[in-house]
């Protein structure tokens, strides 16, 4: 965690952002936050037995800090959280975390918020603030956030909860197993080659012109959005792309969206999941070397 007074205008809290009075210039005001800091090979586990709003790994106000190899589980809210894009260029790969947000809700294995300057909770403020300001997105998230090669399991949440305005991020060649994508409001997200199992992609309230990309992924239900493009009274596109993924349950699943511009070149087909019990092998986009690590008992 790094020192509040290197963000400018900071919104740390669920509130309205004051626009009039903002600082516009990109980056913090100093260098006193961690940066290129590795947490590497730790097992982390019963953490939050008094504390419950508490994350194994937590990450606030700091860039470019890498978490490898990591194996989290039995915590009660989420196992690795982000807690605002101040400033960006972290990695998260190789974790196996599982048994998260037990004793708590609205949460994933993996959370993140955003709210940097550009947010508030209204998403057509934002929407229109960042269209006078193009860049505005960019000012605190200076470099993209990664994950990838994780495995998430979330039964009383998200697997991967992408939370108020989390922007920036690239999510490929992830397993996850139970509590699917959520994608909250936020700009330039790009997941692709990742394997969402029972699960899908939750779109909630995206912003206009979001640039988000969702392709080459495999899912096994229809994506389930909440209050999309309601508020906007514009295009019912949603996001930049959102296509050439493969549907395990059928043609229904792959069209139901397709009004939002959604899935022309998808296609519905078995992914070839074989013996399920003991070691899976599927073939498909994301590779076979990768899932037979993530799937095995081995991994």
């Amino acid at each position: 965690m790094g020192d509040p007074d290197m963000v400018r205008s900071p919104l740390f809290r669920y509130g309205n952002q004051n626009y009039e009075t903002m600082d516009m210039t990109p980056g913090p005001l100093g260098d006193n936050y961690p940066q290129d800091c590795w947490v590497d090979d730790c097992l982390i586990t019963m953490t939050g037995r008094d504390e419950k709003q508490t994350a194994p790994v937590q990450i606030s106000m700091s860039q470019r800090i890498r978490v490898s190899h990591c194996s989290i589980y039995d915590v009660p809210r989420a196992g690795i959280n982000i807690n605002e894009g101040t400033f960006g260029g972290h990695i998260i790969e190789f974790c196996d975390v599982f048994n998260t947000v037990l004793e708590t809700g609205d949460h994933g294995s993996f959370n993140s918020w955003g709210r940097d300057r550009f947010w508030t909770p209204d998403v057509v403020t934002i929407s229109d603030q960042v269209a006078l300001h193009p860049d505005m997105q960019y000012w605190d998230v200076l470099e993209p956030n990664v994950l990838r090669y994780n495995r998430w399991r979330c039964d009383h949440g998200w697997d991967v909860d992408l939370d108020d305005g989390s922007s920036f991020y690239r999510i490929y060649c992830n397993l996850l197993l139970n509590g699917g994508l959520k994608m909250r409001e936020g700009y330039d997200r790009v997941a692709t080659n990742n394997i969402i199992l029972n699960n899908s992609l939750h779109p909630h309230v995206w912003v206009r012109n979001s640039d988000d990309v969702f392709k080459h992924n495999i899912v096994f239900t229809a994506y389930q959005p909440a209050v999309m493009n309601s508020a906007l009274g514009e295009s019912d596109r949603w996001g930049k792309e959102l296509d050439y993924n493969l549907f395990a349950t059928g043609q229904a699943a792959m069209r139901k969206f397709a009004v939002h511009g959604a899935d022309a070149h998808s296609v519905s087909a078995d992914p070839l999941v074989v013996n399920p019990g003991r070691e899976i092998y599927c073939c498909h986009l994301a590779g076979k070397r990768f899932l037979r690590l993530l799937l095995s008992n081995s991994f």
